[in-house]
């Protein structure tokens, strides 16, 4: 099994034989890999590891990029896609609630955002595996599409939160980040 390639979830011995090392986990006494990467054996220590790239892990504070894959009643889930900072992409959902969107009163999700937006938002609260993100004060929607044609939409001179289609004319109004179109990172 030396140098061979291993999955996330790829059996790798027992804890009788091996101490899980870097890379893994034990459950029910067995060991099984946490990421993907090479297998590795340190028979002196009886450790087995996997060396591979650790997927990021939110913190809070942490700014991240995401797409708006469904708006609710209060909330609006965003599968983050691109940390700041970090190279590679992740898929992590998270939540942005009403009292999280922006500065002032939002009534309901989409009074502020589409489906299908690309949203900036910092990481607010990380608790039992739930995440809560924000897009009070510069961040907010970064790209957004026309609900009609779906073209991507352009600042508008008519508000500080309006977009207008080039293609159909259609306004729409969104919680806009301060850098709307600066997409250079994703």
């Amino acid at each position: 099994m030396e140098n061979k390639k291993i999955l996330i979830g790829d059996y790798l011995g027992t804890i009788e034989e091996f101490v899980p090392g870097k890379g893994t986990y034990a459950e029910d006494g067995k060991i099984y890999a946490s990421n993907m990467g090479k297998y590795l054996v340190d028979p002196e220590n009886h450790v087995v590891s996997v060396d591979g790239k650790n997927p990021p892990v939110l913190e809070r504070g942490q700014v991240v990029f995401g797409e708006v894959l469904d708006l609710r009643k209060n909330a609006a889930v965003v599968i983050a896609r691109k940390l700041q900072g970090h190279p590679g992409e992740v898929d992590i959902k998270t939540g942005l609630f009403v009292s999280n969107m922006a500065d002032s009163y939002v009534e309901r999700p989409e009074d502020a955002f589409a489906i299908g937006d690309i949203v900036k938002g910092v990481v607010i609260k990380i608790e039992s595996g739930l995440i809560d993100i924000s897009t009070k004060g510069p961040m907010g929607v970064v790209k957004a599409f026309c609900r009609r044609c779906r073209c991507p939409l352009e600042k508008s001179d008519k508000g500080p939160d309006m977009l207008e289609c080039p293609c159909c004319g259609n306004k729409e109004k969104r919680k806009i980040a301060e850098d709307y179109g600066n997409v250079s990172e994703l």
